[in-house]
């Protein structure tokens, strides 16, 4: 695929590719940071606002800091370009992504329409296909990578009725969802670009002005 060009879609002859999603039984009961960010609460406001920093530049600092990569998915109502920042761990070269609220996380609803993302991890971009892990050994590796390195690590666990430990993590994994973001050739999307970082020249020219006329 040609630097700059991005699929719109299932070509010709290539269905797209389709993850199905295991029944979730279990109905969570969230909390606190694990409530469900409705539309208007200021909990999604805050989820969203990464992106804003992202946007003015701020990436690296908050993958360095806090673990944080930008996932791109395509809408499934839509067809465009839905830009997420979420905590992520890294694991055999490996980048791995929890959706909080399983089967009701408006990005998981897209991968499960098309698992085809672009994933934008520090100073790298790339292309992977979501792949919804489910082995045993697999999953017991990374309990021992993320257990307590989330804020709300208990939280999460708790809201799904799982206990901190790892034969409870495994006993209940149909409850949990995890993915792993496996790299592919060609970015599918468009990735989301830091085009507001000139607001910096700006708040610099308000800095400069404020100190030349006191």
């Amino acid at each position: 695929m040609p630097p700059g060009v991005y699929d719109k879609g299932p070509r010709p002859g290539r269905p797209r590719i389709t993850m199905p999603s295991p029944a979730l039984k279990f109905d969570q009961h969230g909390s606190g940071w694990m409530a469900y960010p409705g539309p208007g609460s200021l909990l999604r406001a805050f989820y969203k606002f990464p992106l804003l920093l992202h946007r003015l530049g701020l990436g690296p600092i908050l993958f360095r800091l806090f673990r944080m990569l930008v996932l791109t998915t395509r809408g499934r109502k839509s067809g465009r370009p839905r830009h997420t920042m979420l905590e992520h761990t890294w694991h055999n070269g490996r980048a791995y992504i929890t959706p909080g609220w399983g089967d009701r996380t408006l990005w998981y609803q897209n991968v499960l329409a098309d698992p085809a993302v672009t994933v934008q991890r520090g100073s790298a971009t790339y292309g992977a296909v979501a792949v919804r892990v489910l082995d045993n050994g697999e999953l017991g590796d990374l309990y021992g990578v993320m257990a307590g390195k989330s804020p709300v690590w208990k939280q999460y666990l708790a809201s799904w009725g799982v206990e901190d430990t790892l034969d409870d993590y495994l006993a209940k994994k149909d409850r949990l969802v995890v993915l792993r973001l496996e790299p592919r050739s060609g970015a599918p999307l468009p990735p989301l670009r830091a085009d507001l970082i000139w607001l910096w020249l700006i708040v610099a020219g308000v800095i400069a002005l404020d100190v030349l006329l006191h």
